[in-house]
């Protein structure tokens, strides 16, 4: 019973110190990243699965190698989703791929947020570099914080290595960034709105050489204290 206020009180005090959100992250692979039904169906190659590490790899002509969460992702609510990530900068090549992507779920889908790579410019989200491509081989983490909502409530906030590198608040999350009602972006969205995350290695033409990618400490989960809230960066 002691862990929940031990908990809130750690949290109350990281409020204070202006370097990002702290929450527990295990280092062994939650139960979620195990389960068969975690890995995309569109997948080419299953990722090999070596508690704590996952394996993404895609050979030529492939687009595809992934886990993904959809039907917990619920709107109106907070969460944080993250992941440590390395590799070897030469196997990468002039390969651009997408290591990460939330999309609001539909027919088409509509992507909301990714987290790109390639060796020139190492890891970026929203056009801001993440991790330089010298750091590429060792684990760094990359988090995205997102207040779901379609009316100018939501927020999302992008942290490397606990540095937030982007943020925007009073947004429609429904549409890419930045979407406001108020400033004319209110095209309607099917009822009810569901999301997907996807977290490995996505090429949308299909790679022209085997890339492959480590990700530890994949993590989701809703949030009910919010510390360190960035504002707009």
């Amino acid at each position: 019973m002691r862990f929940w206020p031990l908990l809130i009180a750690a949290l109350g005090l990281t409020a204070c110190n202006g370097t990002g959100p702290i929450y527990p992250v295990q280092d062994y692979l939650y139960d979620w990243v195990k389960a068969p039904e975690a890995v995309s169906p569109e997948s080419d190659r299953e990722p090999v699965v070596a508690d704590p590490v996952v394996n993404f790899g895609l050979d030529r002509g492939e687009r595809q190698s992934t886990v993904q969460v959809s039907e917990d992702l619920r709107p109106y609510r907070t969460y944080l989703l993250g992941f440590d990530v390395r590799l070897d900068r030469a196997t990468l090549g002039r390969e651009d791929v997408t290591l990460s992507r939330l999309s609001r779920r539909g027919d088409p889908s509509v992507e909301v947020v990714s987290v790109q790579l390639d060796a020139a410019r190492g890891v970026t989200v929203m056009g801001r570099t993440c991790i330089a491509p010298a750091d590429l081989a060792d684990w760094h983490r990359v988090e995205l914080r997102i207040k779901f909502s379609d009316r100018d409530r939501g927020y999302l906030e992008v942290f490397c290595d606990r540095r937030p590198i982007w943020a925007r608040t009073e947004i429609r999350t429904t549409f890419p960034v930045v979407c406001r009602r108020r400033d004319g972006c209110d095209a309607r969205v099917p009822q009810p709105v569901s999301y997907d995350w996807r977290t490995g290695l996505i090429s949308n033409e299909g790679v022209a050489r085997r890339v492959m990618v480590q990700m530890r400490r994949l993590h989701y989960r809703p949030l009910i204290i919010k510390p360190n809230r960035v504002g707009t960066l």
